[in-house]
């Protein structure tokens, strides 16, 4: 039955009809973004969240930091009154558990009112995410599925930094072929939200990448001191704290692990217990840092390598909500271009597909009916991916256009 319903997805993955589903997801998008901003009272929506809900936390750090007061970011109750200032009738609570790097990109946002900074801080991550997909050169219909993509939706409606995530990790890892040291540059800004280059330093060293390597080292350690300079430590502090506050409320189900697509909380959601919730995300952690180790360690394409890295680490990360999907966009483009060739085994469409669909479908089928789909949509597309590597072989440098002289001869 599995095996039927595989070959029934993979049949319905076509050309064409990617295309027709991508223009339906646009105009669900206009006309959701249109509903939600007309059911706006005094600025809040029916839930008492502002417009980009998470982004006032953004906001709120941003206006404590302006003032001289970047430590009481990470103390609760003076983010929280940052945030009542702003959007004085807002109901939710949001508080601060990211490093003092990323407290360097959100300062200036406060210098400006809440909206026209929620608009430049949404096209600051589409221009980052753009950038990354430029490197998959799509054309007419690239740059509509890549605009059509679920997880932009679900990152701008939420005002969240997965966008941002998409263009550092899909511009660093498709650049290290022509680039190594710009690339790793760009990699170590990852710094900003250090669980999501996790695997990376692993990879970059496997394959005796040492120009990416240095790069990346050079970019972070720029980024920490920097933030050491204009936070002081006492902000390091606070960050660790936030760090293990964050994590207790998520074992204790204080966070909405609905969102989460790890194996880690789909088990804690299924009523597991933390013992074994833990082992088990620990081992297939293991398994997926291996089999992204031994493809890197292969010939093969490097959008499909940096596709495997993409999944491999959302696969390891016990903490990954439905905004930071955005990412997956990168292996997507990298299935999409096996597709166009033909070259796809059985199965992958299929896997490709509920990856494409994973950001708006976990949340909804997690929280209603029980169905926590993340990690079999991770593992589905990271398995998708290595079958297209095994099935594809390294054109050696120089073959295209001797293979193109012999054609016209």
């Amino acid at each position: 039955m599995l095996r039927r319903a595989v070959n029934w997805l993979d049949r319905r993955v076509t050309a064409r009809r990617v295309r027709a589903y991508a223009i339906i997801l646009l105009i669900g998008y206009t006309l959701g973004l249109g509903l939600l901003a007309a059911s706006l009272r005094h600025g809040l929506d029916a839930h008492g969240k502002p417009p980009g809900a998470d982004f006032i936390i953004f906001y709120g750090v941003s206006t404590l930091t302006l003032k001289g007061k970047a430590a009481l970011a990470y103390a609760p109750h003076a983010l929280l009154m940052a945030e009542r200032t702003i959007i004085p009738a807002s109901r939710g609570i949001f508080l601060w558990c990211y490093p003092p790097t990323f407290q360097l990109v959100v300062w200036p946002l406060a210098l400006g009112p809440y909206l026209p900074a929620l608009a430049a801080w949404s096209a600051l991550g589409m221009a980052a995410y753009m950038a990354a997909m430029a490197r998959f050169k799509p054309g007419k219909s690239g740059w509509l599925l890549a605009a059509a993509f679920p997880g932009v939706y679900v990152c701008v409606i939420q005002g969240q930094t997965g966008l941002l995530l998409a263009g550092l990790m899909g511009v660093g890892l498709l650049m290290l072929d022509e680039r190594p040291w710009l690339a790793g540059a760009v990699l170590g800004l990852l710094a900003i939200k250090p669980q999501y280059g996790v695997l990376l330093p692993v990879l970059l060293l496997g394959t005796r990448r040492w120009k990416a390597v240095a790069g990346a080292a050079a970019s972070s350690c720029l980024l920490v001191a920097a933030a050491t300079l204009a936070f002081g430590l006492p902000a390091w502090s606070g960050f660790l704290a936030a760090g293990g506050a964050a994590g207790r409320s998520l074992i204790g189900g204080g966070l909405p692990l609905y969102k989460d697509p790890s194996a880690f909380t789909a088990l804690l959601g299924l009523g597991a217990p933390l013992w074994l919730a833990a082992a088990v995300h620990i081992a297939q952690a293991a398994v997926a840092a291996a089999l992204a180790w031994s493809a890197w360690r292969r010939d093969g394409a490097l959008e499909i390598k940096a596709g495997v890295a993409v999944l491999a680490t959302l696969v390891v990360l016990p903490y990954v909500f439905d905004y930071d999907l955005a990412v997956l966009a990168i292996p997507l483009a990298a299935g999409l271009k096996q597709v166009t060739k033909g070259s796809t085994p059985a199965g992958a469409r299929g896997g490709l597909a509920l990856l494409a669909l994973l950001p708006i479908a976990q949340a909804p089928l997690a929280r209603w009916l029980c169905l926590p789909v993340g990690p079999l949509a991770l593992w589905w597309g990271l398995l998708a991916l290595l079958a297209c590597q095994a099935g594809t072989r390294r054109v050696p440098p120089g073959a295209a256009a001797v293979r193109q002289n012999v054609a016209t001869t």
